[in-house]
């Protein structure tokens, strides 16, 4: 069997590496897509995954949206008529299931954000299945279309948490001591959810940008590692005094040696807390996934007030690390997107 992995994000290409990895394993083969965006491009890169680099996101308007969209169907067409995959594996790609739904090709998505609602409304019903976390309700996704619903016990990143394997060198490649920084993520300012709640915001901005000069005035001892999502970001980053890596690192290693994390989004603060780190998201929403492994016993904080986020910083500076034996014993008990994939999996064997 051949399976495609469509993966967008930096998150999307370590959880189909590792399924990827696993099938490998067994004598399948792997095929990826992903399209030009940094850090996604670096990481897959990295993991040593050959893969189809087609067009480019397409920014913060709904027409630049649809545009890059539409070109990246195109190519894709073409790539998938030559690579032949018996499956699409997708984290609700509207541009790799629209053409997968095209070309006769069963499409399997893994989602945990029902927030994202156009990616949902646009792949939900074109799809064989939907493998998704237990914590977040059926009915969540049930509104954007009908497939076959596949609840899992666990959340995604569980899945290459559970592989861990410390490498303080990025300690090192970064001029940073074990301790002594504190990691911090912008939020997704170009995304439709974004954009429908925060209309006014500079759709290349961050908040991390004020976050970083309140800090400094607290005069605290400690290194910044700041990891934009945008280029107008990683501009706005770079013009302060922070640790921008320019090349794609061992985020795991840096999140579990760290003192605390913040991130404007889901996945980076569960990978942290679910490393022992003291942990925020300011998310403008309280998310089931992130709530299910907080109520586990994980140190992850739902904190979206945003000017009172460097307080909440400083403040868990203080906070000791989850306790190791503790954080293992409850990983342990986390199924992954895997482990719902091979539910389903036989159905195109």
């Amino acid at each position: 069997m051949k399976i495609w992995f469509e993966a967008l994000t930096g998150k999307q290409g370590l959880l189909f590496h590792h399924i990827a990895s696993y099938y490998e394993s067994k004598g399948h083969q792997s095929v990826f897509t992903t399209r030009k965006s940094g850090y996604t491009d670096l990481n897959l890169k990295r993991l040593n995954r050959d893969y189809y680099s087609v067009g480019e996101y397409g920014g913060a308007t709904l027409k630049g949206k649809l545009k890059a969209g539409s070109e990246r169907v195109i190519e894709l067409s073409d790539i998938i008529d030559q690579e032949q995959p018996d499956i699409l594996v997708s984290f609700s790609s509207p541009d790799a299931t629209r053409t997968a739904f095209g070309m006769g090709i069963p499409i399997v998505l893994m989602n945990d954000t029902p927030h994202a609602e156009a990616v949902a409304r646009l792949t939900l019903s074109l799809s064989e299945v939907l493998i998704y976390p237990e914590s977040i309700e059926e009915a969540e996704f049930a509104r954007y279309g009908t497939t076959d619903f596949i609840p899992y016990k666990g959340v995604d990143e569980a899945l290459w948490i559970k592989e861990f394997q410390d490498n303080k060198d990025v300690l090192d490649d970064l001029g940073i001591v074990d301790g002594e920084y504190i990691v911090l993520r912008c939020e997704e300012s170009k995304s439709a959810y974004f954009r429908k709640l925060f209309p006014e915001f500079d759709p290349g901005g961050t908040v991390v940008e004020e976050m970083v000069h309140k800090l400094e005035k607290q005069n605290l001892d400690f290194d910044i590692v700041a990891f934009p999502r945008y280029p107008e970001q990683d501009a706005i980053l770079k013009e302060l005094d922070v640790i921008v890596p320019d090349v794609s690192v061992d985020t795991l290693s840096l999140l579990y040696h760290a003192r605390v994390a913040m991130t404007g989004g889901g996945t980076m603060g569960r990978e942290a807390a679910m490393l022992g780190t003291p942990t925020i998201y300011t998310f403008p929403w309280e998310l089931a996934v992130s709530k299910y492994i907080a109520d586990m016993g994980f140190p992850l904080i739902h904190f979206p007030d945003h000017p009172s986020a460097p307080d909440k910083i400083i403040e868990l500076t203080n906070m000791p690390r989850m306790q190791e034996e503790k954080r293992i014993e409850s990983l342990a008990n986390l199924e992954t997107p895997l482990d719902g994939l091979e539910r389903v999996i036989h159905r195109w064997q």
